[in-house]
């Protein structure tokens, strides 16, 4: 099994936390699109080109609409000839980085023509690119000039949590990336929708590379889900699948058996929070989103929810389970450290998991 660590989008400390990450071991830097929360995902990615030599530098995802796709695959081709053959092109529709301006993720659609143009770039090629009303042919010029790399392949891996995308992700994509969840039972059912698109079109779902993304924190002896440690590791990426559940579907009955009764107290709470700030909510929402817990959430990181949306375990249960998932077609598991805890994560799971694979 692979092993990804996602890297927060921050020109001081990126590159330097990729070459750690490289140095230990891990395969892949994941670094996301998040316009409203983080820095530029292109610039980082291309300060941790120059500080690496061999690990793979991924979008972790890029996000169709906030860029219109032959930027997308302007700035992918770009890095590509920072480092040729070690680019992975994550993208997917937008939960997080449109609902923290308050709007919908964009369509199947949309992400399918985004897909399939920048495809068609990165290949070189001549494509059909429609922009409003207007449909043109358009290619990039000037590709043996050495401005950016069209001759080593960037695979494009969907990223995919709602069954339909699931499914789109194995008909057009050359890998699949889900946050959906950390367990067996439900990465058994999101493959199973994957495999159904590949499928479909005739595709080989044994060819597509999986990454599930996730986060864990590693429970030393005597420590419980609910220590301070641990609701400060696992908890802004607990909160975080939270919030998500909460936009998506806003029902309780949607959530986990064992989170139910809390995700029902986090509704109400939310529902407050849209009451009190009105359009203005997803900005309170999403504050410190993945990063950090905010205060008045603290409350609902309880044991049942931290072992619900993460993997956090000892290191004996987590090698166990990584194992099972390697088992059952997962080929990368990628870690969200929480702010602030990126090398001792890397330090502690390097020494006490990634041998074991």
């Amino acid at each position: 099994m692979d092993f990804g660590i996602c890297v927060f989008a921050k020109p001081a400390t990126c590159a330097q936390q990729a070459k750690l990450a490289e140095e230990s071991g891990f395969t892949h830097i994941w670094i996301s699109d998040t316009q409203m929360m983080a820095g530029d995902p292109y610039i980082c990615l291309a300060l941790a080109a120059q500080a690496t030599t061999h690990v793979k530098l991924c979008t972790g995802v890029a996000i169709v609409g906030t860029r219109i796709a032959p930027i997308t695959a302007n700035s992918i081709a770009t890095l590509n000839q920072l480092a040729p053959g070690r680019i992975i092109l994550g993208l997917g529709a937008g939960n997080s980085a449109w609902r923290a301006m308050g709007m919908a993720p964009r369509s199947l659609r949309e992400l399918r023509d985004h897909v399939l143009v920048v495809r068609g770039l990165l290949r070189g090629e001549e494509v059909d690119y429609q922009h409003g009303t207007d449909r043109k042919a358009i290619r990039f010029f000037h590709q043996e000039h050495g401005f950016m790399n069209t001759r080593d392949a960037v695979p494009i891996h969907v990223a995919a949590n709602a069954p339909k995308a699931m499914e789109l992700a194995g008909e057009i994509g050359d890998g699949f990336i889900t946050s959906r969840t950390n367990s067996l039972a439900g990465w058994q059912d999101a493959w199973g929708r994957v495999q159904q698109g590949a499928l479909r079109t005739g595709k080989d779902p044994a060819t597509l590379y999986t990454t599930m993304l996730t986060t864990a924190c590693l429970l030393r002896p005597g420590e419980t889900y609910d220590s301070p440690r641990v609701k400060a590791e696992a908890g802004p990426w607990a909160m975080l699948a939270m919030h998500a559940l909460y936009e998506r579907v806003q029902n309780p009955t949607a959530a986990a058996e064992a989170i139910r009764p809390i995700f029902t107290e986090y509704t109400a709470f939310v529902d407050q929070q849209r009451h009190r700030h009105g359009e203005r909510y997803h900005l309170h929402l999403h504050d410190g989103h993945g990063l950090y817990l905010q205060p008045a959430e603290e409350r609902f990181v309880t044991s049942d929810v931290v072992r619900a949306t993460t993997m956090t375990a000892t290191p004996e249960e987590l090698v166990a389970r990584l194992k099972a998932l390697e088992a059952a077609g997962v080929k990368q598991v990628a870690f969200l450290p929480a702010l602030g805890t990126f090398e001792g994560f890397v330090r502690e799971f390097t020494e006490k998991v990634r041998h074991h694979f």
